[in-house]
């Protein structure tokens, strides 16, 4: 069913734009019509055609093209009828103010039946739509409406519902309003720039960064404590290796004896001696190994007890940009 309407509308839409074309014809050039004019003649042709076939789109299209190339009061027209037609509320409703507006007397039937015509569309939009009638500060070099850049001079026209006014100064002053309105409301919107102290108080303040809590002094205990184990592991360490390096040695005086051929292969003084070589070898890898141990250990303890008494103190975090900077504090 809405289908239908919806068809219907589109043929009455095409039906009085095509009325429209073919009673209000261009002035053709006196004997030799100029490219510009044989230009707009086949748009308006092309609009035509399309108009028949329901093609509003393409049609609007060519209107727009012929006002281009020569504006007139009847291009003008002719795209408030195929805007209506899409639904094009608030540049139908503007263009077809500017027709009515600038459309002369009736002075026969033929005109009085186009002007009809003509203001009942227009009557027909603007019970569609609101018209916003807006007041700009001095000063004014842009004035938007929802972001489209509009003029200050006559009614700005809108769908119902909620708008964002926009008043741009020439010395980077901005104004704002919000306005909601209702179809065929009429609603003044009066701007004023913010003054510096309003702005600044509007502006959004960054949360402070608060400085990371310092830490306590260093407690003498732990470094003395840090300190006395790194130089016992360290001394252990060193005298691991020495009892290793007495060890190998003692290890090497039995295999010197072993192999000096005084001490018979069979005799038990010589398996006694291969004994204490291998004893002895075993005890200088296991003093060593541990002594290593110590060493390492001594170190890295040494180094954390350092760390513990050269750590920061406080650490401060500045925003930089989507980041942050910490900034320790020695």
């Amino acid at each position: 069913m809405r289908a239908s309407i919806l068809l219907v509308h589109l043929r009455q839409a095409a039906a009085l734009a095509a009325v429209l074309a073919s009673t209000f014809p261009l002035q053709a050039a006196a004997a030799d019509p100029s490219p510009r004019d044989r230009e707009v003649q086949e748009l308006i042709d092309e609009a035509e055609k399309a108009a028949k076939r329901l093609d509003l789109a393409r049609a609007r299209e060519y209107w727009a093209r012929v006002n281009a190339l020569k504006p007139s009061t009847m291009a003008v027209c002719q795209l408030g009828q195929f805007d209506l037609g899409l639904d094009r509320l608030e540049e139908a409703a503007a263009e077809l103010s500017k027709c009515v507006e600038q459309m002369p007397a009736p002075t026969n039937d033929l005109e009085r039946r186009r002007y009809e015509a003509r203001h009942a569309a227009l009557a027909a939009v603007r019970q569609r739509v609101a018209e916003l009638h807006i007041s700009p500060p001095p000063g004014t070099a842009r004035l938007l409406v929802d972001g489209r850049e509009v003029s200050a001079g006559g009614p700005v026209f809108v769908t119902p519902g909620q708008h964002e006014v926009t008043a741009m100064g020439k010395q980077g002053q901005v104004a704002h309003a919000l306005v909601k309105v209702a179809a065929s409301d009429s609603r003044r919107v009066s701007l004023a720039f913010e003054t510096p102290k309003a702005a600044a108080a509007r502006a959004p303040v960054p949360a402070p960064v608060a400085p990371a809590p310092a830490r306590s002094r260093p407690n003498p205990w732990i470094i003395g404590s840090g300190a006395a184990a790194s130089a016992v592991l360290l001394g252990a360490g060193v005298g691991l290796h020495v009892a290793g390096d007495a060890a190998e040695s003692e290890a090497t005086a039995n295999v010197a004896r072993l192999s000096e051929g005084t001490v018979f292969l069979t005799s038990a003084r010589f398996r006694q001696l291969h004994d204490d070589a291998n004893a002895a070898n075993t005890r200088a890898g296991l003093f060593r190994g541990f002594g290593t141990a110590a060493l390492v250990a001594s170190a890295t303890l040494g180094a954390a007890t350092v760390v513990y008494v050269v750590w920061p103190r406080k650490a401060e975090i500045r925003p930089r940009g989507a980041g942050a900077e910490v900034k320790l504090v020695w």
